[in-house]
């Protein structure tokens, strides 16, 4: 493998390069950013290895391209101390991965950049038994297993929950109701180091703010009238292990005080005690709405959520991945079938173009709830039809009618209804493709009514 590494500490550079050639890879060392550029437009390297602080500017200059995209090289930062705002800058400007400089982190650098490159082997040489869970990468690790699908979407994501676990910094996992955030945390948790201690997830919008100290931190004793006795608290709970913030954008300005010192600090004091306890937990949150910038609805501490968003991950809806819906339904059906004591049976091709011609706003829990239904009430060896609920139908008939005026409206101009939705091009041919609707109809109806307000006809046949 080709690395360009960009250090100026020129001693620790020879250390570095003496470790990453050891492992047969061929390091090109520069020295300032300036240099590091000049090497990336002279040759192709399969990864950067840059320091934060260079002479002539900061190691988040490798990571700029000129058109603001990410850079296509794997970058992998490292710095000196473990700040959570540089991380995240990094992260956000496109950064594979970070790395603190520890007194021994040579010792584990060949396989973190293993993991970049490489993520599903690098998860296989900690799991077993060896199972491919993608058409497109081979992720062989159990946790993530209940991850199902295949589409780019799923895949990005499955790299994204194996980087997460590669450290023991907080997540703030983002993504709608019911796409499964909670199930991305459990995978991250049983990737990283801290498998097979305690998962304790919280939900944070049925926290009353009077109750989110005691609960989280404890009590002691007679600490107020109803502490009849002594309460450990959801830390302590969790200690060595993982603490899940579900809805932390629930959470009252008050509480998100009391969460940000634990977090600074990764101390805690239970109500009613005079003694600091030390929290030994990896906190990873997760929000069904934007908690920062122009999106939020409601206030969030800003330093709150630079210190929750260290590492950032983002869980697609359902209805961006509808490449993986039969999957999913088939999966479910094998499933929820012996829980009801019956038969798996068999789903007919018209049942599974009904559910790919839905938008499952409600995402995998919905689909989960109609599958159920459906086997409920099901008496035969094929489903023929889903049992969706008269909203559902209605959304469908819905959803079809708003895009075909869409459709009229913009002429077919796929540009323009896509920036009007918020969604991707490709998203929004899919939802095209499953209601049937076809742009070119629009377009030539709109360039007929175009022709006939000039008061001319047709253009010519090219001969």
């Amino acid at each position: 493998m080709h690395i360009l590494l960009v250090e100026d500490d020129r001693s620790h550079a020879k250390v570095i390069r003496h470790v990453l050639e050891r492992h047969g890879h061929d390091v090109c060392l520069a020295i300032t950013a300036a240099e590091g550029k000049t090497k990336l437009a002279q040759r192709h390297f399969d990864l950067i290895l840059v320091d934060y602080v260079l002479p002539d500017a900061t190691g988040m200059s490798l990571l700029e391209s000129h058109d603001g995209r990410p850079p296509k090289t794997p970058t992998i930062f490292l710095t000196a101390t473990d700040s959570a705002e540089v991380c995240l800058t990094a992260i956000r400007a496109g950064a594979a991965d970070y790395i603190v400089k520890s007194t021994d982190y040579l010792r584990n650098l060949p396989e973190r950049i293993a993991s970049v490159i490489h993520p599903s082997e690098a998860a296989s040489r900690h799991s077993q038994p060896r199972r491919a869970v993608s058409q497109n990468v081979a992720f062989a690790h159990p946790a993530l297993d209940s991850m199902l699908g295949s589409s780019p979407e799923m895949v990005q994501l499955k790299r994204s929950t194996l980087r997460a676990a590669g450290s023991d910094l907080p997540i703030l996992i983002e993504g709608p109701t019911g796409a499964g955030k909670e199930l991305v945390a459990r995978a991250v948790h049983e990737l990283g180091k801290r498998a097979g201690k305690p998962f304790i997830a919280v939900n944070c919008a049925a926290l009353p703010t009077a109750l989110f100290e005691s609960e989280l931190f404890g009590h002691v004793k007679g600490a107020f009238t109803s502490a009849v006795g002594t309460r450990r608290g959801l830390v302590l709970g969790a200690h060595e292990g993982t603490l899940f913030l579900d809805e932390v954008g629930e959470l009252a300005l008050e509480s998100q005080a009391k969460l940000l010192r634990l977090l600074q600090n990764l101390e805690f004091r239970p109500v009613g005690s005079d003694t600091q306890r030390r929290a030994d937990v990896r906190v990873v949150a997760a929000t069904n709405r934007p908690l920062h910038g122009a999106g939020a609805q409601r206030p969030f501490r800003a330093d709150l959520y630079y210190r929750l968003a260290v590492v950032h991950i983002a869980v697609p809806p359902l209805a961006s991945r509808s490449g993986d819906l039969r999957l999913l339904t088939c999966a479910m059906v094998r499933s929820f079938a012996p829980r009801l004591e019956m038969a798996t049976p068999e789903i007919a091709e018209e049942a599974l173009k009904q559910i790919e011609h839905y938008s499952w706003p409600g995402n995998v829990r919905e689909l989960e709830n109609v599958v159920k239904r459906t086997l409920a009430e099901q008496d035969g060896p094929v489903i023929n039809s889903f049992l969706m609920t008269a909203a559902d139908a209605a959304s469908i008939s819905e959803e079809r009618a708003a895009l075909a005026d869409l459709l009229q409206k913009s002429g077919g101009n796929l540009s323009q209804i896509a920036r009007a939705l918020g969604v991707s091009r490709p998203t929004l041919y899919k939802h095209l493709q499953r209601h049937g609707l076809v742009p070119d109809t629009f377009r030539s109806t709109v360039l007929g009514r175009e022709l006939r307000s000039r008061g001319s006809g047709p253009p010519p046949a090219k001969m």
